[in-house]
């Protein structure tokens, strides 16, 4: 306990003289930003800021060729995938993927972490985009859009984790981190997300995606909230009488539907194409 007060003490104190050092867009993301922006721009100046990252660029291939995005036919290249996949959604992916960028560090209890946090945050986004598949509801709710917010979950555990690898002979041990991070994280990831300028939408489901469950209306808070039930990352056990509350409002086709064998082979196949 004491251990945790210093820890948000030296934590209050640098937000206080504006010292805390937030994670920043990595730099292709934020390129992808500005080209997306601009109404004049098309999928071939993307493709040309995309290219020069390898990895990336085999990551959008698989997601196009994945249960998400897949047709019959598979694409081979980066122009085709891009094509597929469309400029503004291409927008919402690369800037969703580039945040594993982020999750890296140099003391290696802080790294294992910092890696769980990447693994949940596509863990979310395959389950997320799994019932997406499904919904046939009225409202609408874009893939991209909800990917994006998942991929950004655990944005509130880099400061968390920055700040224990600075002091890690105090701070650098597994239960702290966990601890720390369930309390400070979704505060924290509001403040990151204002900082990027993200939509007011996206900072309150940051900052409360992980808390109670207060609708089963369909709308992204409780697609994501149900997301992560469904994946075990939520607090809240997947019981029966929950799911049934998701199911009449249409978010969730069935109460088992979770447990099919090909719902599950499509989450792993997105799954896999995330990572």
């Amino acid at each position: 306990m004491a251990t945790q007060q210093a820890f948000l003490s030296i934590l209050e104190d640098e937000i206080s003289r504006d010292q805390l050092r937030l994670p920043t867009l990595p730099d292709i993301a934020m390129e992808v930003e500005r080209v997306a922006g601009n109404p004049d721009s098309s999928l071939n100046d993307l493709n040309r800021i995309i290219a020069r990252d390898t990895g990336l660029s085999a990551r959008m291939i698989r997601l196009a060729n994945s249960a998400w995005l897949g047709r019959a036919v598979k694409v081979e290249n980066l122009p085709q995938a891009l094509t597929r996949i469309g400029l503004w959604q291409v927008r919402n992916i690369v800037v969703g993927l580039a945040m594993e960028q982020l999750f890296e560090a140099r003391n290696d209890i802080v790294r294992r972490r910092m890696r769980q946090c990447w693994r949940e945050s596509t863990v979310l986004t395959a389950a997320v985009i799994t019932l997406l598949k499904a919904y046939n509801g009225k409202l609408r709710l874009h893939e991209h859009t909800a990917a994006l917010m998942c991929m950004t979950s655990q944005i509130g555990a880099l400061p968390v984790l920055t700040m224990a690898e600075k002091h890690a002979d105090t701070f650098a041990n597994p239960r702290f981190l966990n601890e720390s991070i369930k309390n400070l994280g979704p505060s924290l990831s509001g403040m990151v997300m204002r900082a990027w300028r993200f939509t007011d939408e996206q900072v309150h489901l940051g900052e409360h995606w992980q808390g109670p469950i207060v609708s089963f209306q369909p709308g992204y808070l409780s697609l994501i909230q149900l997301g992560a039930v469904l994946s075990g990352l939520h607090t809240t056990p997947a019981s029966d009488e929950l799911l049934a509350c998701f199911a009449q409002t249409g978010l969730l086709p069935t109460v088992d539907w979770w447990q099919q064998s090909h719902v599950q082979e499509q989450y792993q196949n997105i799954l896999e194409a995330l990572s």
